[in-house]
This record gives C-alpha cells, sequence and structure tokens, in this order.
C-alpha cells in the first residue's frame, strides 16, 4: 500500500469518527428547537424572558442532541468553594421547622468539606429555573441543591441539559439522570396505613400534598397498597387533595367529615395538615384519638405538644441535608461518577392521636 493511500484511509476513518463523536453546537440546538441561538443562551443561561412552551422546546432539543455547555467544567477552573440552594417566593417558607432541619444538616456536611451555603430565593417575578441557570452562568456557587422537587421539576432537567452540578432532594424527574437524597415515604405510608387498619379503621381518609410535589403520589401508591393488600377497595371520595398549609388541611378534614361516610381515620401528608385536621375535627366537637384517628407525616416538634400528640411518620431530615452536601461535592469534583440515589428510611411513631376504630377496645393499641 503507497504512503498516499494510505494517509487517505486514515483521513476517512479520522473524519469517520468525528462525526460520530462530534457534540452538538448551540446552533444545532437552536435549529432544532426552531429558535434562535439567543434564545437558547437565555433558556440555559436564566436570562432574557421567554415562555414556557419555548423553554420546554430548547430543552427537548438539548437533551435530544445530548449538548454540553459544560458549565462545570468551566467552573472549576475558579470555584466559588460555595453551595446554592435556592427557594421560590413563599411567605414562611424559611420558618418551617422541617425545612431548618434539613438545612442545619446540610450547613455542617458542607462546611466539613470547604463549603459556604448561598441562599437565594426568587422573587414573585423571576422563575426558579432561570434563577438556578444564572447562578451556575456567573460562577456564584460551584453546584445547587434542589428542594421541593416536582413531578416534572424544570429545575433538575435545565441542570442536567446544561451540565451543572446538581443535586435533587428527592425523586428526579422520570428521565432526568440526577443524583438524589430520597426519603423512603412510600413504604412509610403503607406502615402507617397498616397501623390504622390493625386498629380496625376500615374507613381511612388521605389528606393528599399538591400532586405536583414529587413526593405526593409515592404517599398515595403506598397508602393504596396497604388498602389493596388488606382485601379493601380504593374509595376517591376518602381522598382529598389539599395545599401545604394549616388552613389547607383545616379544610380537607371539613370536606372529608361532610361526606355521607366519613373516615374513622385520617392520614395526612405532612404535620402542618394533620395539625390544620386536628382543629377541624375540633371545631366538629369530634375528639382526636376517640373519635377520629389522625397521622400526620414528619414529626414536626410541635407534633409532641399538641393535644392528643401526634402519631406521625419521622423522616430523616438532618441525615438527609448531610447526604446532599455529600453527593454534591461528589458531583463537583466528579467523584463516584454517574447518578447515585441514597434512600433513607422513615419511621412511624405513635402517639395518642391514633385510637383504635369506634367499637374497638382501646386494649388493641
Amino acid at each position: 500500500m503507497t504512503i498516499d493511500r494510505f494517509s487517505f484511509i486514515v483521513r476517512l476513518i479520522v473524519s469517520a469518527l468525528n462525526r460520530f463523536t462530534m457534540q452538538a453546537t448551540i446552533k444545532q440546538v437552536a435549529q432544532r428547537a426552531g429558535v434562535s441561538v439567543a434564545t437558547v443562551s437565555y433558556v440555559l443561561n436564566g436570562t432574557g424572558v421567554v415562555t414556557d412552551e419555548t423553554r420546554q422546546r430548547v430543552l427537548d432539543a438539548v437533551a435530544e442532541l445530548n449538548y454540553q455547555p459544560q458549565y462545570a467544567a468551566r467552573s472549576m477552573r475558579g470555584r466559588s468553594h460555595t453551595l446554592g440552594v435556592t427557594l421560590p417566593s413563599h411567605p414562611g417558607r424559611l420558618a418551617e421547622p422541617a425545612l431548618a432541619e434539613l438545612m442545619s444538616g446540610l450547613a455542617d456536611a458542607a462546611a466539613a468539606r470547604g463549603y459556604f451555603l448561598l441562599l437565594a430565593t426568587a422573587d414573585a417575578d423571576q422563575d426558579e429555573t432561570e434563577l438556578c441557570l444564572s447562578l451556575a452562568r456567573t460562577r456564584r456557587v460551584d453546584g445547587l441543591v434542589l428542594l421541593d422537587m416536582q413531578v416534572n421539576d424544570a429545575r433538575a432537567q435545565a441542570l442536567a441539559a446544561a451540565g451543572v452540578p446538581h443535586v435533587c432532594a428527592g425523586p428526579p424527574p422520570s428521565g432526568i439522570d440526577s443524583p438524589a437524597v430520597v426519603i423512603d415515604v412510600h413504604t412509610a405510608a403503607i406502615d402507617a396505613t397498616r397501623y390504622l387498619l390493625g386498629l380496625g379503621h376500615r374507613r381511612i381518609g388521605l389528606i393528599q400534598l399538591p400532586s405536583e410535589l414529587a413526593l405526593s403520589e409515592p404517599i398515595v401508591n403506598g397508602y393504596r397498597q396497604a388498602l389493596t393488600d388488606a382485601g379493601l377497595s380504593f374509595d376517591a371520595t376518602l381522598v382529598v387533595e389539599s395545599g401545604r398549609s394549616e388552613e389547607d388541611g383545616y379544610q380537607a378534614m371539613t370536606e372529608l367529615l361532610a361526606s355521607s361516610n366519613p373516615p374513622t381515620a385520617v392520614l395526612a401528608g405532612s404535620d402542618e395538615l394533620a395539625f390544620g385536621a386536628m382543629h377541624a375535627l375540633t371545631d366538629a366537637r369530634l375528639v382526636v384519638g376517640r373519635d377520629v384517628a389522625l397521622v400526620g407525616f414528619d414529626d414536626l416538634p410541635l407534633a409532641t405538644h399538641v393535644n392528643p400528640p401526634l402519631t406521625t411518620v419521622r423522616q430523616p431530615r438532618r441525615a438527609q441535608g448531610q447526604q446532599l452536601a455529600i453527593l454534591l461535592d461528589d458531583a463537583i469534583l466528579k467523584r463516584n461518577v454517574g447518578a447515585r440515589t441514597v434512600m433513607l428510611s422513615a419511621h412511624l411513631i405513635i402517639r395518642r392521636s391514633s385510637g383504635p376504630a369506634p367499637g374497638i377496645p382501646w386494649t388493641m393499641r
């Protein structure tokens, strides 16, 4: 074989390899999404204003073409040694005990690894996804912790597409390969429902967290599975989707009590909702634990001080915060490459709010 012919073959092979390994460009993403290059930049950098539909088209194109802006690689040249935590504009969110417990664990573990924490709150006119991307683009943070995971979480989708280190406090969206620290609320909901079934209850209500939250469906599925395992059919009239506040719990409990055949026990998706349900039961002149059994989720400090003390599922929020810092540090430093999910167990704490079904002696407890 002549040298010229050999060189020609080598060039063909190299050209073919380049076609298979060449990374997509931002221009190709723009063409696939049917938008301008500037619009793609707005979406990925968190600048400018675009519609939700346009943002989704861009993110879909980024995923299809496997476009990698490599923000993470750039940030390594000048790290901030800061982890970002973003929150939506929600009055009173920072005062919530469950969040405070998680943040305590997160702060301690972050400090042990040489990181500061930056807490950023989106204002009323700012999308939280844009805030996350802006913090990454300006290199104010090395990575981001995502709280209050949504079923279709645009933040995780955008950060994954942009190559920004992040970690999810809850299940990531389907198809998104993000590291996450998940509390097993599904098993906890099974345990809580089985406990109420063991007390003789057969009409068990559920005050459901908003369905857009990622942890809402696992609780509902656990509740349904426990009923099915006990040979009981699912009754949609016993499930009320609620908001997140104590007032929302009050309204949901009022709705359950107004049904033609109200429940004798209720599982609430959070302690806040359970506290509201307690007030509704009291206003209806019913005794919590005697007339209606009540179980919450979280084990907030107030759970032991309400009357009667609340039976609830204890979620290891502090441990979750610690694990979030560990996984995010690994993602930033590219250790243990690949998405990892840490699953933490939750445990039922039995107190006096969960009595036996009417007509069943209290010795069953």
